[in-house]
């Protein structure tokens, strides 16, 4: 009775041996086997999510004007006009279309409250200064010189509801009516003049349309060519490069470890025709090339891919991009879209984490799938 109690405690049965049916030592092994299940789908869940978060937030970060200007004196109301004449004299050349504006404090008041609050001033294309999500009604058109946009924030402080379209407010002494509200908790408002109007100044201009890809240099010379002057700082699409970087990363760790992986158990199974398929693979590769190197960018892609020069250039220019957009004049704007990309980052950094878990994960279960016993 004493053996059988023994072999019932070590999971022993006399026509089964260690770990026969219904073992404590059996049972374990299948919670053990549960519970690195669930981690694992946990992982995957997790990944997955991330990934569909960085996605997401990266067209965030791309909704913002790719090409921007800064000015440290501000543009002139009619230098300003006469770049729009600019633009629609070369509009077969693929010339830039402009939007101005520029930030202050402003007083806003209605029969009920006042309240002092932030306010972007612009002559333009509205979702190119800041690229909102309206609860209620939409931003001014361009020839609106009435209309205003305000915050959520804003909105319920002077009026206590978010219902508030076609409801007029004065902005320091000058009667405006409501045209949107946009989700925001801080009090901010937009509010637009005429493209025809020449009273105003402006300190940004953002730049749309223009030739495909359109680089640093490009927006120089526009600025030069229709009047504008030379900008003190060029915001020129180093934020939506690395926007884009950083979602495709976390994808690109276990592609290239599963290729490596596939190409590891091919030659260990068909060790005579590992060339072949290897060549194969090549051929693969070379035929998807074109349809990889059309998703980048012109400006990515060099004109000779002996040319090492170019990847060093390259380089310094994403950089210095980049730099040169960190270390802007702060403003509402670039704050908001600087902590996208902090955000961004974030999520890049918990992604690559996810993703090689999930590529160690990946090795030690074909390790067990494939070890004897």
């Amino acid at each position: 009775m004493v053996r059988a109690m023994r072999n019932e405690e070590i999971g022993y049965s006399e026509d089964g041996g260690y770990g026969g049916t219904g073992s404590p030592w059996k049972a374990r092994q299948l919670v053990l086997m549960l519970k690195q299940k669930i981690a694992d789908w946990a992982l995957v869940c997790a990944l997955c999510l991330l990934l569909i978060w960085g996605f997401s937030n990266r067209g965030d970060v791309t909704q913002y004007s790719p090409v921007s200007l800064r000015y440290d004196a501000p543009v002139s109301g009619s230098a300003a006009y006469s770049a729009r004449l600019y633009s629609i004299s070369h509009s077969g050349d693929d010339a830039f279309w402009p939007t101005f504006w520029r930030e202050h404090k402003s007083e806003f008041k209605n029969e009920f409250s006042s309240a002092d609050a932030d306010c972007i001033a612009y002559s333009g294309d509205a979702s190119l200064v800041w690229p909102f999500e309206y609860l209620t009604g939409c931003a001014p058109g361009v020839k609106d010189s009435a209309g205003c946009v305000v915050s959520e924030a804003l909105a319920r402080r002077l009026w206590g509801s978010a219902d508030i379209v076609g409801m007029q407010v004065e902005v320091d002494g000058e009667t405006r009516f409501i045209r949107g509200v946009f989700k925001g908790k801080s009090e901010l408002a937009l509010i637009s003049f005429s493209d025809e109007d020449v009273s105003r100044s402006w300190t940004a201009v953002e730049l749309s349309g223009g030739p495909a890809d359109a680089s640093r240099s490009d927006a120089e010379s526009y600025a030069s060519a229709s009047g504008l002057g030379k900008p003190g700082t060029v915001i020129a699409g180093g934020h939506v490069f690395l926007a884009r970087f950083l979602a495709m990363l976390p994808l690109l760790i276990p592609a290239v470890y599963g290729a490596a992986m596939i190409a590891g158990a091919v030659k260990k199974r068909y060790p005579g025709s590992y060339r072949n398929i290897r060549f194969v693979g090549f051929i693969i590769v070379a035929c998807m090339l074109p349809l990889l190197i059309r998703a980048l960018p012109p400006s990515l892609i060099p004109t000779r891919w002996s040319d090492f020069s170019f990847w060093a250039s390259l380089l310094r220019r994403l950089t210095g991009d980049l730099s040169e957009f960190l270390n802007a004049a702060p403003r509402l704007r670039d704050a908001e879209l600087k902590m996208l990309l902090v955000k961004q980052a974030g999520i890049a950094f918990l992604s690559v984490c996810a993703s090689i878990s999930f590529c160690f994960r990946w090795r030690i279960s074909i390790g067990s799938a494939s070890s004897p016993g």
